[in-house]
């Protein structure tokens, strides 16, 4: 099995929390095999927080888990923060495959769906 964590910010505000957890709920709704766990965490100020959604993922035993930045532009958390804490569970866990995937700003075909909203 694998698994997709798709990591936020967090906010104080639920409003903003609650639209990473739709986005999620309709990537679930999307996915047509049932070998690919999908979950969310937060960096900060919200939870799941990015542990907690990894050791989900391994209590599930997924054998590879790609983590998806919900950030725009590579800053610090892109950059220093994320990466940091998938190097502690790669350590620990050195028999699970884990993936950092581009950001939003990196995906290819973002300024496609930009200008599709126009």
């Amino acid at each position: 099995m694998e698994a997709l964590i798709i990591i936020a910010h967090g906010s104080k505000v639920k409003s903003s929390n609650d639209e990473i957890v739709d986005i999620i709920s309709k990537i679930k709704n999307n996915v047509t095999t049932t070998e690919l766990l999908v979950l969310h965490a937060f960096l900060e100020l919200s939870e799941p927080s990015i542990s907690v959604s990894i050791n989900k993922a391994i209590a599930e035993n997924c054998k590879k888990i790609k983590i998806f930045p919900y950030f725009l532009a590579a800053g610090k958390h892109v950059q220093e923060d994320i990466p940091s804490v998938i190097q502690e569970f790669k350590d620990s866990y050195p028999k699970i495959e884990f993936i950092l995937l581009p950001h939003i700003g990196k995906c290819n075909g973002i300024e496609n769906m930009i200008i599709s909203n126009l």
